[in-house]
């Protein structure tokens, strides 16, 4: 088994989603980063192939980003 790191995205009643699996933590850090970019909602996290969590996010409201 590979390992991978994850990104995950919080869904409305609280469960995650993985948006995204690499074997690169380089690769899954720059789409974590991107999704918290791009969402104006919502609570994202990275994990390590352990599912460790290595960051955690909240997307910023469109009209407070400066």
């Amino acid at each position: 088994m590979e390992l991978e790191f994850k990104v995950q995205r919080a869904g409305l009643k609280g469960e995650w989603k993985t948006v995204c699996r690499n074997g690169s933590e380089n690769y899954a850090r720059e789409i974590y980063l991107k999704q918290l970019e791009l969402y104006s909602i919502g609570r994202f996290r990275l994990l390590d192939p352990t599912d460790k969590v290595l960051a955690e996010g909240t997307a910023k409201p469109l009209f407070s980003r400066n």
